[in-house]
């Protein structure tokens, strides 16, 4: 096999096997590592999803599972999606109305905060339109993202809002300063039964909350964000807060990776969730709100196929994955040995035909040796012995067998000294004439 050719057939046979080791170690990391690491942008420290995510960590650690999650704090939830858009990390939460939701792909969703209007004891507002034109408390820190989508549907004014600490809701709603109150926090315990009960503190008597009617309207406008339901009897109490299920629009916090992030990490990732889920709750009351994402393929944020194989019951198992492996080992295989095989019996041929041709012209130039001038044997010689070096470099390349080397070494030989023997005669000729007319002149 020619240099070249050995060249090429090396640095295949090496991009296959990098090809498939890469395709391996993103693949089915699990048959080459015992552990596969990841880095999660966890938001701020302190926050309830950071909380959260810490004693998730800790588990996963004293469990020694498949995947080992780095955690990487950050100040914000859009410093999370930022990182996880530029690559930085492999996993991190974020809101649904970033955009980063939607170029990645949903894991779990860790909580819903939703939006709850608050109306002191015997009121008699039914709607949300009717808070048009009315002053209404709002409570710091209320989420930006829903704030800007509730006024604007329906059309309450920035002037009309009174920002101030749920604490005083009670107070503001008795002195008639503002009509109702408003208020984001989780589906659960949080900010909206603590501003609850600061009203009824106040009125020592039940607020009341609105439902939000129009919310699947809202959710149709602003697709990001869902429409929720909050349970009679979500916020306990007694009697039960609140005395009714009510409706209302929320953005999800959600658990997002990578698209390439593999099927078999992301459906153990789910999985770990779903079982530490209720020894996190113990400790943790806000774990309770976390849940698996929505498995319906037409949701408007992609769920990561790991995670719908998971939950659909579809996940490979560790013996498929392998049993795959070994059948793409054997396809890759089956593909490369017939082609270094074309390879090698193209260079066999080639050798062929290029030593068949050195026969030809062998047999040419005995011809040649018997009726060829002088200058015409003379470079015969000078061919022949060019085919003397191309057949020490083939013996020496194992090109060809020792037999055949000798063979045609013998054949050359054996020429070289005819066409010696020729050019003697030839000179010798030439020269027999030259003495007769000298001997003639003399």
């Amino acid at each position: 096999m020619r240099p070249f050719l050995k060249i090429v057939a090396v640095v295949g046979m090496l991009f296959a096997g990098v090809a498939a080791g890469a395709y391996t170690l993103t693949r089915y990391p699990s048959l080459v590592s015992a552990r596969y690491t990841l880095t999660l942008a966890t938001g701020p420290v302190g926050s309830d999803g950071q909380k959260v995510l810490a004693a998730f960590i800790r588990d996963l650690s004293a469990e020694h599972p498949l995947v080992h999650l780095v955690p990487v704090p950050t100040d914000s939830l859009s410093q999370s999606a930022k990182s996880l858009t530029d690559g930085r990390v492999d996993l991190a939460v974020v809101r649904s109305d970033d955009e980063a939701a939607a170029h990645g792909r949903t894991i779990f969703v860790l909580r819903q905060d939703g939006v709850a209007v608050l109306l002191p004891p015997e009121a008699k507002i039914e709607n949300v339109s009717e808070l048009a034109g009315k002053k209404l408390a709002l409570a710091r820190g209320f989420d930006p993202g829903l704030l800007k989508v509730f006024t604007a549907f329906y059309g309450l004014p920035a002037s009309d809002l009174i920002e101030m600490p749920p604490a005083e809701f009670g107070p503001a709603l008795k002195a008639k300063r503002v009509a109702a109150a408003l208020v984001t926090g989780p589906i659960g315990p949080g900010p909206i039964p603590d501003a609850f009960a600061s009203i009824r503190k106040s009125f020592k008597s039940r607020p009341s909350y609105l439902d939000i009617a129009e919310a699947d309207a809202i959710v149709a406008r602003w697709p990001a964000y869902q429409s929720v339901e909050i349970k009679q009897g979500t916020y306990g109490g007694t009697p039960t807060e609140p005395a009714e299920t009510i409706n209302t629009v929320a953005v999800r916090i959600l658990l997002v990776s990578r698209a390439s992030l593999p099927d078999r990490v992301a459906g153990e990732l789910t999985r770990l969730l779903m079982t530490t889920k209720a020894k996190l709750a113990a400790t943790l009351p806000a774990a309770a709100q976390m849940e698996a994402p929505d498995t319906e393929r037409s949701s408007l944020l992609p769920v990561h196929p790991g995670t719908l194989a998971y939950l659909n019951g579809e996940q490979e198992s560790l013996l498929d994955q392998t049993v795959n492996f070994y059948w793409l080992a054997v396809m890759v295989f089956a593909i490369l040995a017939p082609l270094v095989g074309w390879i090698a019996s193209r260079s066999r041929l080639r050798r062929s035909n290029e030593a068949r041709a050195k026969l030809r012209r062998v047999v040419e130039l005995v011809r040649l040796a018997q009726v060829g001038s002088a200058e015409q044997l003379a470079a015969a010689d000078a061919e022949l012995e060019g085919m003397m070096d191309w057949l020490f470099e083939r013996l020496a390349a194992g090109d060809i067998q020792r037999d055949d080397f000798q063979l045609m070494e013998r054949i050359i030989s054996q020429l070289r000294v005819t066409i010696e023997k020729r050019l003697g005669d030839l000179a010798a000729a030439e020269a027999t004439p030259k003495s007769r007319l000298k001997q003639g002149l003399t």
